[in-house]
């Protein structure tokens, strides 16, 4: 009896435990593993505990993962989309400086305004340019100026220096008259009682034979020709021997007034060397100024002087 209810007993239970799990109401009787326990300072964690920390602690932006503490793997995903730049129409406002406006073609500096001549020269297609210029007309002294034509117009390159004029000041000359004839005349030759200075004119060295005719009745009127004193086709006494005319000749630049020997609109106008006193009609200044105007001058320039009140 006892036997039989005891196999009847563990049937029943066996039946009971098997109902129950289907039914969610128990479960099977497995093996627990023991709790966790705390891991002890100073030992090391599991990866899998790594993982989990840095996974639940938020990692300081900017900075590299904290001593210890292993980095948080990124999925592919997430990797391809952070180190693939992403297009953007424009600067994102706040994201950095302001790019500087493109800036324009640059603009040339404005040419110098030409220089004007004095006494309004036309210059023509001269580039070398002599002005002398008296305060009034019957002024004795003058400013003289060379002046050069280059890329930016008209410069000065000697002076203003002094210069001396007729003694009969500046304005319409004569033969008869000590005034120096105003307006703009060539520069195309040279003298003197000295050797050649290095003149960019042609330029004649001078002895007793060289004359300068002032004869207003002679075919030669204001002309320079070569004769043996006593022997010369002119009035003597009214001409110019250019080696006895002393140290004022020494240089010298004929001004191309009346070469065309118009009877009485006088004669021997030249550039030469100052005594310090008013002329008889030429223009005079200093022996070096003179030397330098004349290694300056160049016959290819076509050279001019223009002498007037301004």
């Amino acid at each position: 009896m006892t036997g039989e209810w005891g196999r009847r007993t563990r049937r029943a239970g066996l039946l009971l435990a098997l109902v129950a799990v289907l039914m969610g109401i128990g479960e099977p009787r497995v093996a627990r593993a023991p709790a966790a326990a705390a891991t002890p300072v100073g030992t090391v964690a599991s990866v899998a505990a790594l993982t989990a920390v840095s996974t639940s602690a938020a990692e300081p932006v900017g900075h590299r993962p904290g001593v210890g503490v292993l980095p948080r793997p990124v999925p592919p995903a997430a990797a391809t989309a952070a180190t693939t730049p992403v297009p953007v129409a424009g600067p994102v406002p706040g994201s950095g400086p302001e790019p500087e406006l493109a800036a324009g073609p640059a603009q040339p500096e404005p040419a110098a305004a030409p220089v004007t001549l004095p006494l309004g020269v036309d210059p023509g297609g001269s580039t070398q340019v002599v002005t002398v210029v008296a305060p009034s007309s019957g002024s004795t002294t003058a400013q003289l100026t060379a002046w050069e034509l280059g890329p930016a117009g008209w410069t000065a390159v000697l002076g203003p220096v002094r210069a001396r004029l007729g003694s009969a000041g500046v304005g319409a000359a004569s033969e008869s008259s000590t005034r120096t004839p105003a307006g703009t005349h060539p520069l195309t030759e040279a003298f003197g009682r000295a050797a050649d200075p290095g003149s960019g004119l042609p330029y004649r060295v001078v002895d007793d034979q060289d004359w300068w005719v002032s004869d207003v009745a002679s075919p030669l009127y204001n002309q320079h020709t070569r004769c043996a004193a006593g022997t010369c086709p002119f009035d003597e006494s009214v001409s110019e021997n250019l080696l006895a005319a002393g140290a004022v000749y020494d240089s010298a630049v004929v001004i191309d007034y009346n070469r065309g020997g118009r009877p009485g609109a006088g004669s021997a106008f030249f550039l030469h060397v100052t005594n310090g006193a008013p002329t008889a009609g030429c223009v005079a200044i200093d022996r070096g100024s003179l030397r330098t105007l004349l290694q300056w001058l160049d016959a290819g320039a076509s050279p001019l002087i223009a002498i007037g009140v301004g």
